[in-house]
């Protein structure tokens, strides 16, 4: 799976311009401000269907548009596909190959995977950082997951707006039970989901992170969730979350909102049995969330039989050289994008390397490495 062009039109700095890539590493060179998390962010709508740093389609607009359009085209088992976005008057619209489709029917088409150096609060910040990798990166290679979650997401605002009224009209308890029913169903699909993700990021992740680290740390990861004690329990999972919800009924009555399930779940980030969060030096948080994120590769590669695009945005400055080539030779399979404002930060040995220089939202120049 790779990207051959994307063109941008009032595209955030974006006027009209239109790129071509090659195969294997991509730098996206220039200063700050010139528009290369734009275009690694043009990439991941593209890819996702939103933005991860945008909370409204109209943000990405131009200056002074209204309207903006991204076209790609991508290489997806062999064949080539052009994959479009627009926003219209305030609609989103995906297309493929030129026909209108809906987002759901052309999932799988580009991967990607990024790493922003907003990835770090995975590890540093509370549980909801954790819980939005989780939910974005199984969305991701299964999107069935995104839909479970949505419904989830759905049922557990109407129960909690149920949980409010029923302080004023207390004879609404007796449907209670009804939500009850639909949301231990979606909650025990996403829990599952999780468990079975978790148990694989487990294994990669910390092979990975024991080559950042030359074989000095060992990266363990922990579901803590407040239904189950133990993956023992994971076959009465139903039975537990009915009575947990039972149990917390004439609290959750009394807060308005709903005390138990998946959207309080949590991830344990262990670096040598010691939680990352609280005993992690920056560097190893570092290491920890670059682990995290680049171990989707293989995981991608297993769910979907093709290597995701991968996207690297500012990283670099702030890794020695071990994990530079650490990262770099992870790279060989797949295509990558790396933005930066030094090119001396990337291996000079490195020989598959496409170089793009950025100023105010233009190509100036695109070098293949001899």
């Amino acid at each position: 799976m790779f990207i051959e062009a994307l063109k941008l039109i009032h595209y955030r700095n974006y006027q009209n311009e239109c790129i071509n890539f090659k195969k294997g590493i991509n730098i996206i060179l220039g200063e700050n401000a010139q528009g290369k998390t734009n275009l690694i962010e043009a990439m991941f709508f593209l890819s996702r269907g939103y933005s991860h740093r945008a909370s409204s389609v109209a943000e990405l607009a131009q200056w002074d548009h209204d309207d903006f359009f991204i076209s790609a085209r991508v290489v997806s088992e062999d064949v080539k596909h052009t994959l479009s976005a627009k926003n219209h008057l305030g609609k989103r619209q995906f297309l493929l190959d030129e026909k209108v489709k809906k987002r759901d029917k052309i999932n799988g088409i580009f991967n990607t995977i990024l790493f922003e150096p907003d990835d770090l609060k995975i590890v540093k910040e509370g549980p909801d950082k954790r819980r939005r990798f989780l939910n974005q990166e199984i969305s991701g290679f299964k999107p069935e997951y995104h839909y479970i979650l949505r419904d989830y997401e759905k049922i557990l605002n109407q129960r909690n707006s149920l949980l409010k009224n029923i302080n004023y009209q207390p004879s609404l308890i007796t449907t209670l039970d009804v939500w009850d029913e639909q949301i231990i169903e979606m909650g025990v699909r996403l829990m599952n989901h999780r468990i079975r993700y978790l148990h694989r990021l487990n294994r990669e992740a910390n092979n990975l992170h024991q080559l950042l680290s030359l074989g000095k740390e060992t990266l363990s990861l922990f579901y803590l969730n407040n239904i189950i004690d133990s993956l023992e329990e994971l076959s009465e999972i139903k039975n537990h979350y009915q009575k947990r919800l039972e149990s917390s009924r004439e609290e959750d009555i009394a807060r308005g909102s709903t005390s138990y399930g998946p959207h309080v779940d949590d991830m344990i980030i262990q670096i040598n049995g010691k939680d990352a969060r609280r005993y992690g030096s920056q560097g190893q948080q570092r290491s920890a969330a670059i682990s995290l994120k680049l171990s989707q590769i293989e995981i991608y590669y297993e769910n979907t039989g093709e290597y995701p695009v991968v996207l690297l945005d500012d990283i670099f400055s702030e890794l020695d050289e071990h994990r530079r080539k650490s990262i770099l030779s992870l790279l060989n399979k797949t295509q990558a994008f790396i933005t930066c404002t030094e090119d001396s930060l990337i291996d000079r040995e490195e020989k598959n390397k496409n170089t793009i220089v950025i100023a105010q939202g233009k190509v100036q120049v695109s070098i293949k490495k001899p």
